[in-house]
């Protein structure tokens, strides 16, 4: 006698994998770390007298730490399993939000920012996979408008930390320096290698390009989102002038200005490790090339026309908010459905019959 065939059915999902959240989180840690460590290194060594000043590392590790305890402290108040806090996703948090402030921030900027980062960034829509905006970019976007001055004004030299007060700390970033028509000139090498000055870990545009490109290896991002956000800024850079830019600045050739804007900010670390992010980024092909385009118009609109120096903070977060609208308009028809417009070509083919 011929053995009945058995079916099991079962809810969703069907498709699993050996993946799991801590080993995502954790991995892309790992390709985070490099720019981190670069941005303590340049930061912290003073070429001239040959020492060390921890503060950049203590700012890295002050945000990750009140990250974890803030995450652990809003597990309890849920009733959550605490393990949650150490599965990876506070410790990148925390790890972002130090990338994006300046190593010459006062501690409490440090503490307030990872604070609000997962408290309400990430834990008040419900921990995560629930959240709309980036949390890193929510406790940046706070802190900018908490203390304007420390975060928009507090930059330093790079190779010479010596950045005790706020005297001291008065360096022009490269866009802030070409927005202002500041005769402060850039090299598109010490842009790429990350001796400029800015946010901790936004500098180094090399150590940034790698963990990206193995982000995309690992399909951890889709390659759709950095390649569409980075080419929609620099070429709508190009297309709309500066009002009044310094005269090292016209004098670039065209590839090298390109470069600048490819190079400058905070586009690199928002385009591999921010706009990629997998809760608060469209689901589709479509959708991710539509928020990338958008997230990039944004940028550029808000570097040459706002009055504000770099927009992709602000560009992420507007386009996060986009994002469930852009998935209800790019998602597939469901199998075995047909879309309204191939049920009008066959009404219409019906009728021509």
């Amino acid at each position: 006698m011929e053995q009945e065939q058995k079916f099991i059915v079962s809810s969703s999902p069907h498709i699993r994998d050996v993946e799991s959240i801590p080993k995502i989180m954790w991995t892309v840690v790992l390709f985070l770390a490099p720019a981190a460590v670069a941005g303590c290194y340049f930061f912290g060594w003073d070429r001239f007298n040959r020492t060390f000043s921890f503060r950049p590392v203590l700012v890295v590790l002050g945000a990750i730490l009140v990250a974890v305890a803030t995450e652990a402290a809003m597990l309890h108040l849920r009733k959550q399993p605490l393990r949650r806090a150490l599965d990876g996703s506070a410790v990148i948090t925390g790890l972002l939000f130090a990338m994006v402030v300046s190593p010459a921030v006062p501690w409490y900027v440090v503490v307030f920012g990872s604070f609000i980062a997962i408290a309400v960034g990430k834990q008040l829509f419900g921990g995560l996979g629930h959240n709309i905006w980036n949390p890193a970019l929510v406790g940046r976007a706070f802190v900018t408008l908490a203390w304007a001055e420390p975060m928009t004004r507090w930059w330093v030299e790079p190779l010479n930390p010596a950045y005790a007060t706020v005297q001291a700390a008065s360096a022009a970033t490269p866009l802030s320096a070409v927005s202002l028509s500041k005769e402060v000139s850039f090299s598109i090498k010490n842009l790429f290698w990350g001796y400029v000055p800015g946010c901790l870990g936004e500098t180094s545009a090399i150590m940034l390009l790698l963990g990206g490109i193995f982000l995309i290896i690992f399909k951890y991002a889709d390659w759709r989102v950095p390649l569409t956000y980075i080419a929609s800024t620099v070429l709508l850079c190009m297309a709309i002038p500066y009002k009044n830019a310094p005269q090292w600045f016209k004098s670039l050739p065209w590839y090298e200005e390109m470069a600048f804007y490819a190079f400058s900010g905070g586009l690199f670390l928002g385009a591999f490790f921010m706009a990629t992010d997998m809760v608060t980024s469209p689901i589709t092909p479509k959708g991710r090339f539509i928020f990338a385009l958008g997230c990039g118009i944004l940028t550029a609109l808000i570097r040459k026309l706002g009055g504000y120096p770099e927009g992709v903070c602000y560009s992420i977060l507007i386009m996060n908010t986009c994002v469930p609208l852009i998935d209800r308009f790019t998602k597939p028809a469901r199998f075995g459905l047909s879309t309204l417009k191939a049920q009008r070509q066959k009404q219409s083919q019906a009728k021509a019959a």
